[in-house]
């Protein structure tokens, strides 16, 4: 069921409603003021917080607008529970944020079924919040290896690009691409080539820091960003990723196949003046990598 917080400063309506509540199967815990609610509601995690509005000391109100400031217990449904049902507080409470009014003495079915409206909404939200969070993911990450997408590798990059000119500090980017990647589809199929393509994003993660920006920018081509980092730093990582994959062997059915990785890396230099620079010259780099004989990192 539900985690129902009572906060009220008589003991006895706090027992009346909580052996009510806990035969309905609700797990319940109790304050009596609204210094000790917002002392030990947070740790308790409640769906719904039912609150009494006249209370020595901290008021329900001030009780409330304290709570809507927490982190943890914003969006927690809060019941405001008064004798005097024509207060001008009520309408104070709503327009603060509570979520609904019972009066005293309030008849409990009609309190329970307010709770469970609450706990309703309480819900909704995080199903909600849940598949908003779902929906960034999916808007934002490649779906077969996990990495970013182009999309979100861009908007986060130039972010990283906009800081490092602004302060002086070092930027680069790595352009990777499989080698011959057509042949591997084409001799194995393309189930052995998505699973050539997790390998390296694989491979990368393996390799990076919790800074550094992978993106899969489409087919078999994949980059880097790495903020704080020079032109030799990002080599070196580059380097260490291509010979990773060099040892690397991709199964799958019976198969198994070995491939190698061509690499272009560069830096933010003082005549750049959009993140697009740094990504064109990379890619540059990486088709002279490429006409090297390939299975090389170029840094320039």
């Amino acid at each position: 069921m539900a985690r129902i917080f009572i906060v009220d400063d008589v003991e006895d309506n706090i027992k009346l409603l909580w052996y009510n509540l806990e035969d309905d199967g609700h797990e319940v815990a109790s304050a009596n003021s609204g210094q000790a609610c917002i002392d030990q509601a947070p740790a308790f995690k409640p769906d719904v917080i039912l609150l009494d509005m006249m209370m020595p000391g901290m008021s329900g109100i001030e009780t409330l607008k304290v709570l809507k400031t927490l982190p943890e217990v914003e969006n927690v449904p809060v019941i405001m529970v008064s004798a005097d049902d024509s207060d001008d507080s009520i309408i104070d409470a709503l327009d603060i944020g509570a979520h609904d009014f019972i009066s005293k003495p309030f008849i409990y079915p009609v309190l329970e079924a307010r709770v469970r409206s609450a706990v309703r909404l309480k819900q909704s939200q995080e199903e909600l919040g849940a598949a908003n969070e779902r929906l960034a993911i999916l808007a934002s990450t490649d779906s077969l290896t996990g990495c970013f997408n182009r999309r979100h590798f861009f908007e986060m990059s130039q972010l990283e690009f906009a800081k490092a000119t602004r302060h002086g500090r070092p930027l680069s980017v790595v352009m990777l691409d499989a080698d011959k990647f057509k042949a591997i589809n084409d001799t194995y199929g393309h189930a052995m080539g998505d699973e050539a393509l997790k390998a390296i994003a694989d491979t990368c993660r393996s390799c990076l820091r919790e800074s550094d920006i992978l993106a899969r920018l489409g087919g078999e081509e994949f980059a880097l960003c790495c903020a704080e980092t020079n032109r030799d730093g990002a080599a070196q990582l580059a380097e260490r990723i291509r010979q990773a994959i060099e040892k690397t062997t991709v199964e799958l059915d019976g198969q198994a196949i070995n491939f190698t990785l061509s690499l272009g890396v560069t830096e933010l230099g003082e005549g750049d003046i959009s993140f697009d620079q740094l990504i064109n010259r990379a890619d540059q780099l990486l088709y002279q990598a490429k006409s090297n004989n390939r299975n090389c990192v170029v840094a320039g």
